[in-house]
C-alpha cells in the first residue's frame, strides 16, 4: 500500500480519468465550504495536494487532498478532504504520517464531524485538538 502525491499538472487526468472526482463527495459533506469544482481548481493551482491511496495491486483504494500549512509554532498537513470506498483508510495512515514528515510536518490534522471524529480516534488515534463553531452573521 502507498500513497503517491500526484502533482498539479496531472490534476485533469487524475480527475477525468482516474477516479479522483470521488472527492466531490466528500466536499458534499463540507456544510458547504467547497464544491467539488473548486477542489479541482484548487490542486490545479497547488494550492493543495491530490494523494492517489493505492493497493499493492496497482488498484485506486482512494482519494484524498491535503494541505501543507505553516502556523507559528508548528507545521502541519492538513487532511482537507477523503473517499475511500470501503478502502480501509487506516491501513494507509502509517504512509500518510510519511509523507507529513517528507514535507516537513510534525502533526498530522483534519476536521470531522462527530461521527468520523470517533471513527478517527478508534482507528487511527486521532486526538481532539480543539472543536470548531459556527453561527450565522447574517
Amino acid at each position: 500500500m502507498k500513497l503517491i502525491p500526484v502533482p498539479s499538472t496531472h490534476i485533469d487526468y487524475a480527475w477525468d480519468r482516474d477516479g479522483a472526482n470521488c472527492l466531490a463527495e466528500a466536499c458534499a459533506t463540507s456544510s458547504g465550504d467547497i464544491t467539488g469544482d473548486q477542489l479541482r481548481m484548487l490542486l490545479s493551482r497547488g494550492e493543495r495536494v491530490l494523494i492517489r491511496m493505492e493497493d499493492d495491486d496497482g488498484a485506486a483504494a482512494g482519494w484524498g487532498a491535503v494541505l501543507v500549512e505553516q502556523l507559528p509554532n508548528v507545521r502541519i498537513l492538513t487532511v482537507t478532504s477523503m473517499t475511500a470506498h470501503n478502502g480501509h483508510f487506516e491501513r494507509f495512515f502509517e504512509e500518510l504520517k510519511k509523507l507529513a514528515r517528507l514535507y516537513g510536518c510534525s502533526k498530522v490534522r483534519c476536521a470531522a464531524k462527530p461521527a468520523q471524529a470517533r471513527l478517527y480516534r478508534q482507528k487511527v488515534g486521532f486526538t481532539p485538538v480543539y472543536e470548531i463553531l459556527e453561527v450565522s452573521a447574517l
